[in-house]
């Protein structure tokens, strides 16, 4: 088979990821597809169907809502436990200046948006300028086949092909630059892992294309030995491995390619029937073809029972689309983690936030430790490579998320009375100072203990009372 054969299960969510993507980058791309998302109207001409679907506007409330609940994932920045020795690594983690953290964003994004996302930790070849590890990212839809094989009880990656966008300069004219695409197989076997590129490209002694290799095949080393292992991980929105998990938010985007479907047909009923459209009957100066000039100037002669008015539009069906199209950014907002819908004007207690947005918080946080848990073991396999650690698994890196979506502070008052406990003896410093951090009190990244040791800092720091004068042989 060609190298740039899927594998079925890749075929068969195929289509749901392109709903997914083509929702989340907005109005042009569900235009592109053309009558994939709008059907064409019978009786129009390719054209017409084409300004029948630009009429629509598309409320794209996918993207909005994966931003929204990325930003609560990272609303706190990761707090990422890595070897003082190689903290430059988390300034450039691609040797494109992408810091961790943006890196760590996007990978959130990715696994909120598509259920699935992948980093590949790979080493420059010999004779670059950098000598160390770094990060390359696969969006879904590049990670077109692999196999595991069950060793040892674990499911273990053997194999992994990716698609990879690369420019060819062409050797006419070195200012046409041209994209083609580029599969780098990674595979393992007989305990060696290896790298091969594959490119379309005329074969030998003929004018033909094929895929076939591009360049050496590539051993990555680990201090002089070759490694056998692929050092790939896989991030799902339900956990870190090569199985398809179905994506978090498919339903929404459904919905919100319904609510385009309904934008469409109300734009275009209104474009029919909403324009003012004059009529006339028993017009005595129309023209052999039956038009009619109209205008200030013109003066309609009429027949002895002739006449003519404006035709206004009474119907109830466009109505009928406008409330469809409301019950649908209904669903949304309930799909989308109410990320969507209005502020309630009334006043709510923390207890009734949490109630109200308990549905989307199981999922979230789903995310939220999918993408720690693969973002740690990649870190772990950074530290692993550049140290003499045995196993990445032992390797001191970690990554964690933030996982208090609920950003409600709490009041001066219940600060008062947990103070008032506090000094009673009735509830611990730690129990104090989490109740503070989780209620917006607190200072990020300082625990109970950094704060005691605050405390005592100045504590010392403040000058000490001098002692009285006793005068008049006063004791």
């Amino acid at each position: 088979m060609p190298i740039d054969t899927p594998r079925q299960d890749y075929l068969d969510m195929k289509s749901v990821w392109r709903r997914l993507r083509d929702t989340y980058n907005g109005r042009d791309a569900v235009l592109t597809a053309g009558s994939l998302y709008v059907p064409d109207l019978k009786g129009l001409e390719s054209g017409q169907n084409s300004n029948y679907r630009a009429r629509g506007n598309f409320y794209n409330c996918v993207k909005r809502t994966v931003h929204g609940l990325t930003g609560l994932l990272y609303q706190k920045a990761p707090e990422v436990e890595f070897p003082k020795s190689e903290a430059d690594f988390l300034t450039d983690v691609t040797l494109t200046n992408v810091t961790f953290e943006m890196f760590a964003v996007e990978a959130g994004r990715e696994a909120m948006l598509m259920g699935r996302f992948g980093v590949l930790v790979d080493m420059p070849t010999e004779g670059s300028t950098y000598n160390r590890p770094y990060l390359c990212a696969y969006k879904t839809e590049d990670i077109i086949n692999w196999r595991t094989e069950r060793i040892n009880g674990d499911q273990i990656l053997q194999m992994v092909v990716l698609r990879e966008k690369v420019e060819v300069v062409d050797p006419k004219d070195a200012f046409k630059v041209s994209v083609v695409d580029q599969y780098r197989v990674c595979e393992v076997a007989n305990q060696l892992y290896t790298q091969k590129l594959y490119r379309y490209q005329t074969k030998s002694n003929s004018s033909a294309k094929e895929w076939t290799q591009y360049g050496p095949t590539l051993t990555p080393v680990r201090r002089g030995e070759a490694l056998n292992f692929i050092p790939f991980v896989f991030m799902g929105a339900q956990h870190a491995t090569a199985e398809i998990t179905d994506p978090p938010l498919t339903d929404l985007a459904d919905v919100n390619l319904g609510h385009w479907r309904n934008s469409v047909d109300y734009e275009y009923g209104l474009h029919l029937v909403a324009l003012p459209t004059p009529w006339v009957s028993g017009a005595k100066n129309a023209s052999s073809d039956g038009m009619m000039k109209i205008g200030p100037s013109v003066v309609w002669e009429l027949e002895l029972q002739g006449s003519a008015g404006m035709l206004e539009f009474s119907g109830a069906g466009l109505a009928s689309i406008v409330t469809a199209m409301e019950e649908k950014k209904k669903q949304m907002a309930v799909i989308g983690a109410r990320m969507l819908e209005d502020v309630p004007m009334v006043d709510e207690t923390a207890t009734a936030v949490q109630i109200r947005r308990s549905g989307e918080h199981a999922s979230l946080r789903t995310v939220a430790n999918a993408v720690e848990q693969a973002l740690t073991f990649v870190l772990q396999i950074v530290v692993w490579w550049q140290s003499t650690v045995e196993s990445p698994n032992d390797a001191p890196a970690s990554v964690e998320l933030n996982k208090e979506f609920f950003n409600v502070k709490i009041s001066a008052g219940d600060v008062t009375a947990a103070l008032a406990a506090l000094q009673a003896g009735e509830m611990s410093f730690e129990t104090w100072w989490n109740l503070l951090s989780t209620g917006g009190w607190g200072r990020e990244g300082i625990d109970a203990t950094a704060e005691k040791l605050e405390i005592k800092k100045d504590l010392a720091a403040k000058p000490k009372p001098e002692p009285e004068l006793v005068t008049g042989g006063e004791r």
